[in-house]
This record gives C-alpha cells, structure tokens and sequence, in this order.
C-alpha cells in the first residue's frame, strides 16, 4: 500500500479504500475478533449503567439498529451514540494506549449500526472497522504528545476520526469521499478532560459524541459534501488547532505495513489504564501478606511522571460519579486493598468510611524509573510493617490473545444479564466473524 506525496487526507482515503479491497493479514483479523469480544463483554456487563440514556433513544427514528443489551431498534445515529456510550460505560473498553485512547467504543458501534442498516457482511464489517482503527491510531501517534497536555480528550479527538474512515468505508466512498468524510469529522471532533478533574458525567458521552459524529461525516460526504484537502495539515487544521503544532512529522507511509491494532490493549478492571496496575500490586500485596485495611498507617503509590500527571489521577474526592473514583489513584488503590477487587459495584461505594481512610492515607508520587502503566505499591502498618509490590507490564500483561480475553470476558459474565449459553454463543459467533452474511448475529447475542 505505498503512497506517493500528496495531502495527507488524500493518502487517508486511499489507505480506507485499499483496506476494504484487500484481505488484511490474518494477525489483524484475530486482534480485530479480540477486540470485539471484550468490548461486546463490557457493554453487556455495563447495562446497569444503560438506564439512563435508553429514554434519550428509544423511539428515535426508523427501525434500522439495535441497541445492544436493550434490543429496541431505533435510527443508526441514535444506535452508534447509545452503543457507545454503553460500551465505555464501564471505562474497560480496549485502549490503544500510544494515543491514549478508546477506539473501539468510537468505531465499532458505529459501524455495527450502520452495516446493520446496510445489511452488510461480516467482511466488510471487519475491513472497515480495522480501516477505522489505523485512521485514529496513525492521528492520534502523531499529536497526542501535545493534545492531551493541552485538554483535549484524545478518545473523542481521535475516534470520531476512526468513525469516519469506518463508517465511509461501508458506505462504499471512493478515495475522495472517505477523505472528505475524515475531513469533516476533524471538525465534529473535540472533546476535554476537564471531566476527569471534576468528577463530572462528561466522559460518559464523549465516545457516543464522536461515534454518532463519525457516522454523521461519512453520511455528509456520501452525499457529496466536501472537506477541507489539508484538514490535518494546514495553518488553520487539525494539528494547529489541536495540538499547537505547524503540520506534522507523519506522513502515514507504513499504513497497511504497520498494523496499530495489533498494539490495543485490555483491561482487566473497570478502571482507568493508569490505576490497573496499582490495582493489580495492590490486590496481590495485601492478599500475600494477610494485611487487612484497619492495619494500614500509609499508603504510597509511585507512577510514571506522565501517569501521575494525567488528568483525574491525583484525585482524593469527593467522587461524585463513577467517572472520578475510576480515574483516582488514591481510590482505586484503597478499593483494592480492601476489597482485595475492583468492580464496578466497589467504584460505586464511595461513601464507606473505611474507603475514606484509606484514600486520605494515600501518597500519589512520580518516579521516573518506571514505565508508562507500571506501578510500585508501598504499604506500612500500624506496627511498623512494610510490604513493597511493584508491577511493570510487558507485552503480554494486557495485550492478551484470544484465550486471554475470552478468560477475561467469562470473569465478567455474571454481571451480564445474558445466560452461559448466549455468551458462549457469543464467542462463537465473533469467531465466525468473516463468514457471517450480516451483522444481526452479533447483535442478536448481546440482547438480554
């Protein structure tokens, strides 16, 4: 797939069109299978948390998608936003954490409602979507260095980029309409952190915001709308806007070589990234130890510095939505040790008043010795003991493969409310993913 110079729109929309009509490597097609079972498993084990935008859908528009878990059918845009939202709901969607962000909750829903629509195949279902991977990866590699210390959001920055590609490339744009559709979406896109620092609900639509948005730009240009040729790279563009930079270094030459989506990661926690594996330390320290909560005098938890400092993550209350205790540090860890877990019903419990001791007796310092998503846990007790933990990932920790993440996805089924059977039903039909004659499948086993 090489490319010769031209606006990187341009080269955007080829690499789109060329990975709808050439079989991706087979690597690619199982990390995409991957990808789809553990955010199928968190949305369906998030649906306690779906309430609250079902009345926001239902009855929008024709039938033409289902909402997963709920089942109702309602309009694509509507779909794409509620199915994203719900897929994030529980912040343990996949990351690809080189841009910081969530693609699959910006992408895959989307295009799931879209191709429902369409009533196209399994295939082209699997060619768009990792499309709309690269496309967000590749930006989000480029200028997330810059955006995030800036505010923004790289999840909805990004995604809503992905969304585009993907949903252009069902729709069957040529290479000008999938760069016109990317181009809109960069003006769709957006989103901020500030959400994280306040403990505020915004993070709880910004995935829906920029699946519907990316939908909604491929729709734009299949009808002939038009996007700006150097959206990414000229002196009033994406980069300059977003992330204070004159054009970028890219020039996206490796897509279609360079496989980003083989570098998604998975959480085993409905925590932030950052916190999985101070969770993880921890939960093993106080376990192999016998140390119980009301025995602990401090608390430390050492991070790489841009860990430590990214938004949310020094964070000591009040946590008025699930969207602050995930973030902190201090409450995740505290979480962890006394209830030796992380769950959704634990972030929740943010009233306890042991919890609160704990928080309060929590240090959050930066090491620079440790790597991005590494942790070391420091505990002391009331008698003068001292237990260390430290965890530094590699490659395999959360980069699991299929078996990993089907482990992971049974972990998490008896918060869904689907039986043993749908589920395992579930797995098979994601493992039939290119063969399938239409989407419904998928759908039909997230329904309760």
């Amino acid at each position: 797939m090489n490319m010769t110079k031209q606006a990187i729109g341009a080269r955007l929309g080829r690499f789109v069109v060329e990975c709808r009509e050439t079989e991706p490597p087979e690597e690619v097609v199982e990390k995409l299978r991957c990808n789809l079972l553990h955010d199928l498993s968190c949305a369906m084990a998030a649906y306690t948390e779906g309430p609250v935008i079902w009345p926001l859908v239902v009855d929008r528009g024709p039938a033409e998608s289902t909402l997963l878990c709920e089942g109702t059918k309602v309009d694509a845009e509507h779909a794409a936003f509620a199915n994203a939202v719900l897929m994030h709901a529980r912040a343990q969607d996949d990351t690809y954490y080189s841009a910081k962000s969530h693609l699959g909750s910006s992408v895959i829903p989307p295009s799931l409602a879209l191709a429902e629509q369409l009533g196209a195949d399994g295939e082209r279902f699997t060619r768009a979507v990792i499309a709309g991977y690269e496309v967000a990866a590749a930006v989000g590699d480029a200028l997330e260095k810059s955006t995030t210390p800036r505010g923004f959001r790289a999840s909805m920055l990004y995604g809503t980029l992905g969304s585009a590609a993907a949903c252009a490339s069902l729709l069957g744009l040529d290479e000008q309409g999938v760069a016109n559709a990317v181009a809109i979406a960069s003006s769709f896109s957006g989103g901020l952190s500030q959400t994280w620092i306040e403990g505020t609900t915004e993070w709880r639509w910004e995935l829906g915001m920029a699946a519907r948005n990316g939908l909604w730009a491929a729709r734009l240009a299949s009808n002939g709308a038009a996007g700006a040729r150097n959206w990414l790279e000229g002196p009033a563009g994406f980069a300059h806007a977003f992330a204070g930079q004159d054009g970028v270094d890219e020039d996206f030459s490796e897509l279609g070589e360079r496989w980003r989506i083989m570098d998604v990661i998975y959480k085993p926690y409905p925590v932030c990234n950052i916190t999985q594996s101070p969770v993880e330390a921890a939960i093993s320290l106080v376990a192999d130890n016998d140390v119980e909560a009301d025995e602990i005098e401090s608390i430390r938890c050492l991070l790489n510095p841009v860990d430590r400092a990214y938004p949310g993550t020094l964070n000591w209350g009040p946590f008025e939505d699930v969207g602050a205790s995930l973030m902190s540090a201090p409450f995740c860890v505290a979480m962890a040790i006394k209830d030796r877990d992380a769950t959704l019903a634990g972030l929740h419990n943010t009233d306890d008043p042991v919890m609160r001791e704990l928080v309060a007796r929590t240090e959050v310092l930066a090491d620079e010795r440790l790597p991005e998503l590494a942790s070391r846990i420091e505990l002391t007790t009331t008698t003068g003991e001292r237990h260390v933990r430290e965890l530094i990932p590699d490659d395999s920790t959360y980069g699991w493969d299929w078996d990993g993440v089907l482990t992971n996805s049974r972990r998490l089924h008896d918060e869904m409310e689907i039986s043993s059977d749908a589920f395992e039903g579930l797995g098979e039909t994601i493992r039939a993913l290119t063969e399938l004659d239409s989407v419904e499948p998928l759908l039909r086993a997230s329904i309760k």
